[in-house]
């Protein structure tokens, strides 16, 4: 009986031995084929990988942009208008330029997470224009000329926000 089992287990062990020596089934080119496939979609992950952080980065940096809010502050307000450029440039002479600058002002703004509206007002028994930039501080209305910078609190109006 000893013998026996002895016999089944070197049986057994060259049964396993001979498999393994003599492969699984596949030939050496789809296995080939197979290692190279592996390897590429393993390069596609890594690339797919790299390409979520970097927009997750993204997504990150624009959820502190948007949606855009008001200046929490007229001390903010004043700072982010000392190192906003438009009201460096040569004023303007016709109204429509004039209120592009405050359209910059305005897409400035917005890029920096900010919300700032841009108005004007005709006055067409003097033919003249007035523009503006206006936008929201501890719920207080406040403007500016954006080719001065020089802000302003409405007065006339109370809290709106």
């Amino acid at each position: 009986m000893k013998r026996l089992s002895w016999g089944l287990i070197v049986a057994v062990v060259l049964g396993t031995a001979i498999a393994l020596l003599a492969g699984c089934g596949v030939p050496q080119s789809e296995y080939e084929a197979l290692q190279a496939e592996y390897n590429a979609l393993n390069a596609d992950y890594e690339s797919l990988q790299a390409d979520y952080y970097a927009v997750s980065s993204e997504l990150a940096e624009m959820q502190l942009l948007y949606p855009p809010k008001d200046f929490p502050s007229l001390t903010a307000l004043n700072d982010w208008l000392l190192e906003n450029d438009v009201s460096q440039k040569p004023v303007t002479t016709y109204g429509e330029d004039w209120y592009g600058r405050a359209l910059e002002v305005q897409e400035d703004a917005l890029k920096d997470g900010y919300v700032v509206s841009a108005d004007y007002d005709y006055n067409s028994e003097e033919g003249t224009y007035t523009v503006w930039c206006v936008t929201i501080v501890n719920g207080r209305v406040f403007y500016w000329d954006p080719e001065t910078d020089e802000v302003l609190e409405d007065t006339t109006m109370g809290t709106v926000k």
